[in-house]
């Protein structure tokens, strides 16, 4: 191997052979020491050192002892300081610290900042490079012959400097740039290392060019068990194909840095992805703003081209990365190519990521036992359905969706829905279900938020989805879509949310949204029996635009020939346009609508009663003369309360001869004409009208 000497020095002549007294020789060896062991900061403060600057790899060595004549008039070079003296001299940590040079510097700075951003590292010199060790290159020590166990070789290749150190212990490590290299003759060199590595010693290039697979997947094999720097490329971008992250691994991006996918992932089984946690556990990954993206213009077919995927994996944390312009998903979780042993994801949490211009998802989610998607954004999805911003959708009964939390996401101009549940594999079998969406927002989706396809019977998923404080905004259809899932599946509760200026799109009318905010309907597709199980607590429908486009706050509406039962509202309003609070089909049962203060509904005339009056106190206040309100065919827990307002008789007709249950007996019709007198039926499940409560006498004015 070629050796470097002394920038600046004239070569050194050899050394004299003649032996000094043995007093003498000590006492010059010790002053030599001294000399070049003498430190010019202290070893505790190692915060104050910088690397040398990677334009300028000479400047590190500008504070050369002077050099004094030999005994033979010679100027010699300082002696080489062994790695024994090297370690007594700074300790193995201190040591390890120098050479990877990454840590904390003043103020609290990033770890990488020091090393490649600050300037006031040009002051600083390595205080014992140029008397302790070789000054080399990758290519020369692969090269050198007989190396010695005692030397560091400080490698000075930009973006790859370091200490090395020639290992005989070992002869089978293999060579991968970044901290073992391979000389020829079969030479271990190993790097000095601390708990952070960088990528640029494994020889990525940012160009745009060139194909860093081989030398990102060395990287993270490296940093198993210690965290990975990817520094800022000096290029467009990096490119390389598929990746493996190992477990106990932190991956650390400097702001700026994008990781590119080549235009050749396999896009049919088995199918490739750009960054995989495989059956792996205690990951973090922290973007600090890097972006992972695609040529989603190369993937114009298929589907499973993602950006990371998360299958098998437990303890996993990804904060500020960006997954954008893949050709399937941003982000994915769940089971592909997972074996026996592992399971669900567990515990997984995505937090500030931001998913844009996906070919089918910004995140799908399979299967989770443990998720938090937090402060996260999934925009403009388009490419192949569903075109979701999310979409949970597992792929078999054994696939869990528990423990699943969405906080304060948004997704946002998407092809498809912005959150969308797909419930068609799951059963009964399957584990109770458990997720939240609490203060997310969708605005301008097709739909906002669509939980759908729960099937019925043996094949009806159990648990409970939860929409909290939630807001649908100008989706071209529905706001909030629950569509297809039996009344005998998992409750779905929406609490607080609120739908505004949406059907911006759709057909007034149109069997997909109904003109409605809110909708409970099903699909032809998939029919059921029955459908229902929801309830929807204060949520409300809003419409502000000067030719309102929502006729119904919330509908419920059938498809074909199924039921709509076991449907609750607490408190449901309309703000805006002329909507009316309800869209109720003639064939749902077992609905309840309760409201504080109760809605007025008027009647000036005789009329049909409509579903659509559900929970209202229906009154004659503007009735001119006497009215006849035909009540409808009375289903189990639908209530009317009726008042007498105006003087004027009011009479409540059953549909079918002896529907109304009274005290004196099965009745056809009630009446009553003084003011002030109320009175509330509610269905029963054998289709008969029973008295709630009534005031003022209803009776003696009634027939059979």
């Amino acid at each position: 191997m070629k050796s470097t000497s002394i920038p600046g020095c004239a070569k050194p002549k050899k050394r004299s052979t003649r032996r000094l007294p043995s007093e003498r020789q000590e006492k010059e060896n010790k002053n030599r020491v001294k000399q070049y062991q003498t430190i010019p900061w202290e070893a505790s403060k190692m915060s104050d050192y910088r690397q040398p600057p990677l334009d300028d790899q000479q400047a590190v060595f500008t504070a050369q002892p002077s050099l004094s004549p030999d005994t033979d008039g010679a100027f010699n070079a300082p002696p080489k300081l062994s790695r024994r003296k090297l370690l007594a001299g700074f300790g193995a940590t201190g040591l390890a610290a120098t050479s990877v040079m990454l840590w904390n510097g003043e103020n609290g700075r990033s770890v990488w900042a020091d090393v490649y951003n600050d300037s006031s590292r040009k002051k600083h010199g390595v205080p014992f490079a140029s008397g302790c060790c070789f000054l080399t290159t990758i290519s020369d020590l692969r090269t050198l012959a007989s190396p010695d166990p005692d030397i560091v070789y400080y490698v000075t290749d930009p973006g790859q400097e370091g200490f090395f150190s020639y290992d005989p212990l070992d002869s089978a490590s293999a060579d991968n740039t970044g901290t073992v290299l391979v000389s020829g003759g079969g030479a271990r060199f190993k790097r000095h290392l601390s708990d952070v590595l960088s990528a640029s010693w494994f020889g990525t290039k940012g160009d745009g060019v060139t194909v860093n697979t081989a030398a990102f997947q060395a990287a993270l094999d490296a940093a198993a068990g210690k965290t990975l720097y990817i520094p800022k490329q000096h290029g467009p971008y990096y490119l390389t194909g598929q990746l493996y992250v190992a477990s106990n691994t932190t991956i650390e991006l400097e702001s700026g840095a994008i990781i590119q996918a080549v235009d050749t992932l396999s896009r049919s089984a088995p199918y490739e992805r750009l960054l995989r946690l495989k059956m792996v556990e205690n990951v973090v990954i922290r973007g600090n703003g890097a972006t992972l993206r695609m040529n989603k213009a190369a993937y114009t077919s298929g589907e499973q081209a993602h950006c990371v995927d998360i299958s098998g994996s437990r303890n996993v944390v990804i904060e500020n990365l960006n997954c954008n312009d893949s050709g399937g998903d941003g982000f994915y979780v769940g089971v592909y190519e997972v074996t026996a042993g592992y399971g669900a994801c567990k515990d997984i949490i995505l937090r500030d990521c931001l998913a844009d211009n996906n070919r089918r998802q910004g995140l799908s989610v399979i299967s989770a036992d443990g998720l938090l998607v937090e402060n996260c954004r999934f925009t403009n999805t388009k490419g192949t359905a569903p075109e979701a911003g999310v979409d949970l959708e597992p792929n078999g009964q054994s696939q869990p969706l528990r423990r699943i939390r969405f906080k304060n996401c948004l997704a946002e101009g998407n092809a498809g829905p912005g959150f969308l549940t797909a419930l068609l594999k799951p059963t009964r079998l399957s584990p109770l279900m458990d997720v939240t969406f609490e203060d997310c927002t969708t605005r301008g989706n097709l739909y906002g938020f669509t939980i759908n396809s729960a099937g019925e019977g043996v094949n009806a998923p159990q648990g409970e989805f939860r929409l909290i404080d939630c807001i649908a905004e100008e989706a071209q259809s529905s706001g909030f879509w629950d569509i297809g899932n039996s009344s005998d599946s998992l409750r779905r509760t929406y609490i607080r949310c609120r739908a505004i200026n949406c059907q911006t799109t759709q057909e007034p009318d149109s069997i997909y949204g109904f003109s409605a905010s809110f909708v409970v309907t099903c699909a032809t597709s998939k029919p059921r029996v029955s459908i229902g199980n929801v309830e929807m607590i204060d949520c409300l429908s809003i419409d502000t635009r000067a030719i309102p486009l929502v006729k119904h706050g919330f509908a419920l509406k059938k498809r074909s020939a199924q039921k709509i039962s076991d449907v609750r509202f607490f408190n449901c309003t309309t703000i805006g346009g002329s909507q009316n609070t309800y869209l109720i089909d003639s064939v749902a049962e077992r609905v309840t609508a309760v409201n504080h203060p109760q809605p007025r509904q008027t009647a000036a005339a005789s009329a049909a009663v409509s579903y659509n009056w559900l929970g209202a106190a229906v009154t004659n206040r503007p009735a001119p003369a006497d009215i006849t309100l035909t009540l409808p065919v009375p289903k189990a827990e639908i209530a009317y309360t009726f008042i007498v307002d105006a003087a004027h008789r009011m009479a409540l007709q059953a549909a079918a001869a002896g529907d109304l249950l009274t005290p004196v007996g099965s009745r056809s019709y009630i009446a009553c004409s003084i003011p002030g007198s109320t009175i509330t039926l509610r269905g029963r499940a054998d289709l008969k009208w029973e008295i709630v409560s009534a005031v003022g006498d209803w009776f003696t004015d009634s027939g059979v």
